[in-house]
């Protein structure tokens, strides 16, 4: 994964490259890790909807309501599912996060793809836009530089099938994971059956595969962006046999 991409999200020739690689890589290493689980060589840790609780701190509210003032209500369910989806691979896997830091990144991660804001997608990626979007919100909310860079990483890297933890720290993986979880459905077999039906009748994943797709194919983004390039490798096609939508 490169980390030289710059501000606006838009690779050169080398970084498509090996972000194509990496997708296909991070395809393979789940279909191992699927595998491995289901012969008994790998196991995850058993949870529950309750074992994941939405933060109630005063930066957390406040990130909500701007949540509800820029989203439409399945892009802001969406939101809500990838925090579930994310803490739920943390636990998953016993990695430790700061909730509160991973809850705004998740409720805030698409403020790019709204309709506030995705005239961006034309000359940027809405990702890094996201990223800055957050960081300029929570710092204005009185969070301290360190915590807001985490959150703007975390969202500037979520398109990134592979993110590395020990590198990018443990938010930014987890966000990574728990997006593609909600639109692609990948590795949401580490997580347990009972959760995901509860997290998705909380939060109703109707009409989001139509409104995801609609978004990546009509929002204009910009050429060499991550959507641009995850669209043109078959984006459709995967958000469209999404497991969430018709095994759970």
């Amino acid at each position: 994964m490169s980390n030289t991409i710059t501000d606006l999200g838009i690779m050169n020739k080398s970084e498509i490259s090996k972000f194509k690689i990496s997708l296909i890589k991070s395809n393979l290493n789940e279909n191992l890790k699927k595998i491995l689980g289901q012969v008994g060589l790998n196991s995850y840790a058993k949870f529950n909807f309750k074992d994941v609780k939405i933060p109630d701190s005063k930066l957390a509210l406040l990130a909500i309501e701007e949540a509800n003032d820029i989203y439409t209500p399945i892009l802001l369910k969406h939101c809500y599912r990838t925090f579930f989806w994310s803490a739920g691979i943390a636990i998953s896997e016993g990695i430790k996060t700061d909730n509160e830091l991973i809850f705004i990144s998740s409720i805030l991660h698409d403020s790019g793809l709204t309709d506030k804001h995705n005239s961006v997608c034309s000359s940027q990626c809405f990702a890094n836009y996201g990223g800055d979007y957050a960081k300029d919100f929570v710092l204005n909310k009185g969070i301290n530089m360190n915590k807001a860079n985490l959150i703007k990483r975390a969202i500037d890297m979520h398109l990134y099938p592979d993110v590395d933890k020990k590198k990018f720290g443990n938010e930014s993986y987890l966000l990574s994971k728990g997006a593609a979880i909600d639109v692609i459905g990948s590795h949401s077999f580490q997580l347990p059956n009972a959760f995901i039906n509860k997290t998705q009748n909380e939060y109703s994943r109707i009409n989001f595969k139509q409104d995801i797709i609609q978004s990546m194919e009509t929002l204009n983004h910009k050429e060499n962006t991550r959507a641009d390039i995850l669209f043109k490798m078959g984006f459709k096609k995967l958000a469209n046999k999404n497991t969430l939508d018709t095994d759970f």
